[in-house]
């Protein structure tokens, strides 16, 4: 089996030191550390209730925490949730979030809330327009209400949502719940152009760690809220001991 990797010294784009979060009386996690370097994409991997998804509301500011929170050297860790998306973190989370009575062009612009100011209105127009490059299926139903759209189109709604918020670390949670296997290809693929075209960092926990480790650099293994595994992408998802053990599939 593959030994945990330390994260790397040095500066990080996200760098997590000894993270603790939960609910109340309740702990989640136990001094979790990991650093992802600016334009990767970084996998959580794990079983049910490990941690995964309390990890990215931690990262964008959703639950109380304590330990540091580093994104490109500010730290964000106990800032609200509209402060960290100030700071550039988009958070799509399971079960997409989208407003349901609302247009799909109306869930778009209210990723771009915070513009203000001259240009804004323009800035807005173009953000609309690369969105839709990204998911063309969208322009097609921009006057749809979200609520009538396939459990597909509503995850790249949520996601196209994000992006209008010009995200330097976009953080998604379970983009494949629920989908086709080809649907979920798809939207993969969508997300590693947006990593290439764009540069933005992002966080990603998956069920489906086959996928997620086709299009991550990197990964770490949950397991009770503790780091057990960290890596590159391509190192755990060969290590046949390591995918039995910890994310369900043989090599």
């Amino acid at each position: 089996m593959s030994e945990r990797s330390e994260p790397a010294a040095g500066d990080a784009f996200l760098a997590v030191e000894d993270l603790h979060a939960g609910y109340g009386d309740a702990r989640v996690l136990h001094g979790v550390s990991l650093r992802v370097g600016q334009g990767e994409i970084c996998a959580i991997l794990g079983p049910n209730g490990a941690g995964k998804t309390t990890l990215l509301r931690a990262l964008s500011g959703m639950c109380r925490v304590r330990g540091s929170v580093r994104l490109d050297g500010t730290d964000l860790a106990g800032r609200s949730p509209d402060a960290v998306a100030r700071r550039g973190v988009a958070h799509v989370p399971e079960g997409r979030g989208t407003f349901m009575p609302l247009t799909v062009e109306e869930n778009l612009r209210l990723g771009a809330f915070a513009r203000r100011g001259r240009g804004a209105r323009q800035s807005v127009a173009d953000d609309l327009d690369r969105v839709y490059g990204y998911f063309p299926v969208l322009r097609t139903r921009m006057r749809q209400v979200a609520g009538s759209l396939s459990g597909g189109e509503q995850q790249m709604l949520a996601i196209g949502r994000a992006l209008m918020l010009r995200p330097r670390l976009l953080l998604l949670d379970e983009p494949s719940l629920g989908l086709a296997p080809l649907v979920t290809r798809e939207l993969f693929g969508i997300v590693r152009t947006i990593n290439a075209e764009e540069g933005t960092t992002v966080v990603v926990v998956e069920q489906n760690a086959h996928l997620a480790l086709g299009v991550a650099q990197q990964a770490h293994v949950l397991e009770t809220g503790r780091i057990v595994l960290s890596g590159s992408a391509e190192r755990i998802q060969a290590d046949e001991q390591v995918a039995q053990s910890y994310l369900g599939y043989r090599v």
